[in-house]
């Protein structure tokens, strides 16, 4: 703005401006002045806080008196809180600032009006009771920024069944974690899976907290809407998660089957009806009815994703027969 061309009112507006930044720098800052301290036993109470006394130790990471954290976390047995020695003039300046705000903001209004009143009205003020409405002249906050959504204080039966919906959805995404973690023979590490469904479980529940009440602004059945459409993705999750899992975290016989029984070995004697089979200690054997070279195959574990391979020459010989 400062390379504005030169204009008095629209000077007044950058000053109106830049005294409501620092009014906003002191409400950030002020708080940062302070500092826990440690008193000194053998002087009154008023000395320590004219500088007698040891600042506390900060915290490792945070070298700064001011900071929350120290604050909130005095270390060195510090009792005490006051301003830090020798910052009293930019401590005074700082509150000075923030108590100044509210004149600041009328101020700034007012310098904005009569800016706009010279560019946008020709020099003509609007009526009585309008001269501090720069807002009505600025910023539209209402329409640019509405106010955020209310919940209603009774649910209708479409809004209702809209929440029963999302709260499905929620549902569903919240035992991803746990049909996976089964599938995957995860279990003993329950404290994660169920670390992860209370987190899912916590920002579905968050997330409908706060656009819940913009999904059900629709009059009559449109309100349904979303609600349809969460009910058919929460469907959709439900039933797809059990296959999901279970293609991904397939048990050995299952990986036979998609790995061998349903291709390469298909029209073989090592077809799955043509075979008998069983694990042991990480081992899937496969045996002909008809007879044959037994095929053992490895590893051969619940919930792995790792491909069947030959464990032996003779297995390595017969998928090198049939082209596997």
């Amino acid at each position: 703005m400062r390379s504005a061309p030169s204009d008095l009112l629209l000077a007044a507006v950058i000053d109106q401006a830049e005294a409501l930044q620092a009014s906003l720098r002191g409400k950030r800052q002020l708080n940062r002045l302070y500092e826990s301290y440690i008193p000194d036993r053998t002087a009154s109470p008023a000395a320590s806080l004219l500088g007698g006394g040891r600042t506390a130790p900060t915290l490792p990471g945070f070298p700064d008196p001011g900071h929350p954290l120290n604050r909130a976390f005095p270390r060195g047995g510090a009792t005490g809180m006051r301003i830090q020695p020798g910052r009293e003039a930019e401590f005074n300046e700082l509150s000075s600032d923030r108590s100044a705000v509210s004149a600041r903001a009328l101020a700034f209004g007012d310098a904005v009006l009569a800016l706009l009143v010279e560019h946008r009205a020709q020099g003509a003020s609007p009526e009585s009771g309008r001269l501090r409405g720069a807002g009505r002249w600025v910023g539209r906050e209402q329409q640019l920024v509405p106010d955020r959504a209310k919940w209603p204080a009774k649910l209708n039966a479409y809004q209702g069944a809209t929440l029963a919906g999302l709260g499905w959805l929620v549902l569903a995404c919240t035992a991803l974690p746990l049909t996976f973690g089964q599938r995957a023979h995860l279990i003993s590490h329950y404290t994660l899976l169920f670390l992860a469904a209370g987190l899912i479980a916590c920002t579905g529940t968050a997330l409908i907290y706060r656009h819940g009440p913009k999904l059900i602004t629709a009059p009559g059945p449109r309100a349904l809407v979303p609600g349809i459409a969460a009910a058919v993705f929460a469907f959709t999750v439900w039933q797809g998660q059990g296959p999901v899992a279970g293609y991904y975290f397939a048990g050995p016989y299952d990986r036979y089957d998609r790995e061998f029984a349903d291709g390469c070995l298909a029209a073989s004697p090592y077809r799955h009806d043509a075979v008998r089979s069983m694990v042991d200690d990480g081992v899937l054997t496969v045996t002909p009815v008809q007879g044959g070279t037994t095929l053992r195959l490895g590893p051969a574990e619940d919930g792995s994703t790792h491909p069947l391979r030959p464990l032996d020459r003779a297995t390595r010989a017969v998928l090198d027969e049939y082209g596997c």
